[in-house]
């Protein structure tokens, strides 16, 4: 038997509780487990508030006779790609990563996209991050750069920069762009 279902029999909580509490949870594709439950002396139905990490969380309890709240302490998981292998920088991160469900620690992702690069070195184990892949030319290769200034558009040859996320270019007056990568090709607002 589980040790929350042991928890849930001996203090009398009821199994909607963790089903209301799914339904507060405002990440898509999250769980959440129910790991203690500080209960009212109130039988009823319960109306969480809405959460999205883990934690505390306040539960009104509303039955026939009485209305009162809770603390129900939860642990929220996620599908988070994890790394399998040790990947080195500018490496393909293609078959290094595995999907595995663990609270999330800061901006992780679900899954890598194909043909995806590491931006360093990652270690096996490791929850994979945006800022740790890159799509795109490798650093250093020729690249189309599309500045667009309202209905003006302009192309340029430029170099791929290493950045933290996304795909940078270095023009030939030395000036580093940011932008979006679109068929083979860094396509940049007028604002940088």
């Amino acid at each position: 038997m589980s040790p929350l279902l042991v928890m849930m029999l001996v203090t009398g909580v009821d199994a909607s509780l963790e089903v209301a509490l799914q339904r507060a949870l405002t990440r898509e594709s999250a769980k959440v487990q129910l790991t203690a439950w500080d209960a009212p002396r109130c039988k009823g139905s319960f109306a969480p508030a809405p959460f999205d990490s883990s934690g505390r969380v306040p539960v009104r309890v509303r039955g026939k006779k009485c209305e009162a709240w809770g603390w129900a302490q939860v642990r929220v998981l996620l599908p988070i790609a994890t790394l399998s292998r040790d990947v080195k920088a500018n490496e393909s991160m293609d078959g290094a990563w595995t999907v595995r469900e663990e609270e999330p620690r800061g901006e992780v992702m679900a899954h890598v996209p194909a043909g995806a690069t590491a931006t360093r070195w990652l270690r096996k184990g490791m929850a994979v991050g945006a800022n740790d892949v890159r799509t795109g030319p490798r650093p250093g290769s020729p690249i189309v750069v599309k500045v667009m200034l309202g209905a003006l558009s302009l192309e340029q040859r430029g170099t791929v920069a290493a950045c933290g996320n996304g795909v940078c270019a270095t023009l030939p007056s030395g000036k580093k762009v940011t932008g979006a990568w679109l068929d083979g090709i860094l396509v940049v607002g007028g604002g940088t």
